[in-house]
């Protein structure tokens, strides 16, 4: 149930592959539908109880509720119900070598990095990608696993590794964390879940989170050095704690990304794999979709959608259209969820301090109902009255007349929200 999701999608391919008889469900069509479709799995849009007929088990994302009537139907009937992140635990755990990629930021473009890092070292491995990189999220193999650990209402806990990648921990999803303290406990007892003989990467700002001897601190264990960057993109040396030098440069905009490859060498390292492979991996990554993923847009000299949603994502963002940017540094921001923009009401005003202006759409609700004082139009006159060139577009209509009537051929266009602001991106 909501098979045309990025994770769902992904459990779906892999029971199909192994030979099982898998359908699905949601509410709406979408590519991921239709490529499931594509493979022989029978797809339903709309939700009803016959949706289930035979089934012996059925999963659901979170975004759907207990009380949908798929739900209650298989209840009636006994047919055992779970939610995704428990199957994806249940999948993953079957695997002899588990990689678990985790983060506040940046754990799907790493999840995909370490997915060619291991091709490149000729690791026979299954992928589960929390986008769509070269045209699927989901990579069939045997003998090891490397999947993305969503934070989320702790979903991650289902999942037992026997190599934990950590790339950040900050407070994010405020509908079920208290603060960072919150979260950083959450992350320590993913840790835990660590295997004894295998090893916790992390950076040297959360060694608290994982005292154990099996951990790998990759910013202490690497280096960069000789950063350049060159139309966004970085180059660099990783230099190793016994002294080798490798020279990386990679093919996605932003400096942010020289920290995720120094997460994916501390990783190769981990898994005892030849640094090498590191480098043949990162300087073949393509980005994945929606993140930093360039438009064609008449008028406009670079137009990219990202899927960054929260302050500190959004931060890096507008840095890296500041280095790519001939002329001004315009944003189209919709905001994801009612509990997030209350939580981080001045943040997503500071956050575009470094742009030129930037335009708010309504808030994606996602799973949530509207919360009284929280809205986009509130929000553009906050950013206003702090100096900010904002201001509030009521749908997609009046945000494309906002373009095409401010945007010149030197501009950059930043289309940023985890949302369905893809849509509007499809549209121009």
């Amino acid at each position: 149930m909501g098979c045309g999701g990025i994770g769902m999608s992904g459990l779906a391919q892999h029971l199909h592959g192994l030979g099982h008889i898998v359908s699905g469900s949601d509410r709406i069509a979408n590519d991921r539908t239709d490529a499931l479709a594509a493979m022989g799995i029978q797809i339903h849009i709309g939700h009803s109880a016959d949706n289930i007929a035979n089934a012996q088990l059925v999963v659901r994302t979170s975004a759907v509720s207990p009380d949908n009537e798929e739900i209650v139907a298989a209840n009636a009937r006994g047919i055992p119900t779970m939610l995704r992140e428990q199957l994806l635990g249940i999948i993953f755990d079957s695997f002899d070598t588990r990689i678990a990629v985790c983060g506040t930021h940046g754990k799907t473009t790493v999840t995909a990095m370490l997915h060619e890092a291991l091709s490149a070292a000729g690791v026979d491995h299954a992928a589960f990608i929390g986008g769509v990189y070269r045209g699927n999220n989901y990579f069939a193999g045997k003998g090891a696993v490397v999947a993305e650990a969503c934070e989320y209402n702790r979903s991650f806990l289902y999942l037992h590794p026997t190599h934990c990648v950590c790339l950040n921990a900050e407070f994010d999803h405020p509908d079920c964390y208290k603060n960072t303290e919150d979260v950083r406990n959450s992350f320590a007892r993913f840790f835990a879940n660590t295997e004894p003989n295998g090893c916790v990467v992390l950076p040297s700002e959360l060694k608290s989170c994982f005292a154990h001897r099996n951990r790998l601190l990759y910013d202490k264990e690497f280096v960069a050095h000789n950063v350049t960057v060159s139309d966004g993109k970085p180059s660099f040396e990783a230099i190793s704690a016994e002294g080798q030098c490798y020279r990386v440069n990679l093919n996605v905009v932003g400096v942010h990304n020289v920290d995720n490859a120094l997460a994916v060498f501390g990783a190769v390292k981990a898994l005892r794999l030849p640094l090498s492979a590191a480098v043949c991996g990162l300087e073949s990554f393509a980005g994945v979709e929606r993140r930093w993923t360039p438009l064609h847009v008449d008028g406009i000299s670079a137009t990219v959608l990202d899927y960054a949603h929260h302050p500190t994502e959004i931060a890096c963002s507008v840095a890296a259209a500041k280095s790519i940017a001939k002329g001004r540094v315009l944003c189209l921001f919709q905001p994801h969820t009612y509990t997030r923009t209350k939580a981080f009401w001045t943040e997503f005003a500071e956050c575009f301090r470094k742009a030129d202006a930037v335009a708010y759409l309504p808030i994606y609700s996602a799973r949530e109902k509207p919360i009284v004082g929280v809205n986009s139009y509130l929000l553009a006159q906050s950013a206003a009255e702090r100096g900010i060139n904002a201001c509030f577009l009521p749908d997609f209509a009046s945000a494309k007349q906002w373009i095409f009537g401010n945007a010149a051929p030197d501009d950059v266009l930043l289309i940023l929200g985890a949302g369905n602001i893809n849509l509007l991106a499809s549209e121009l």
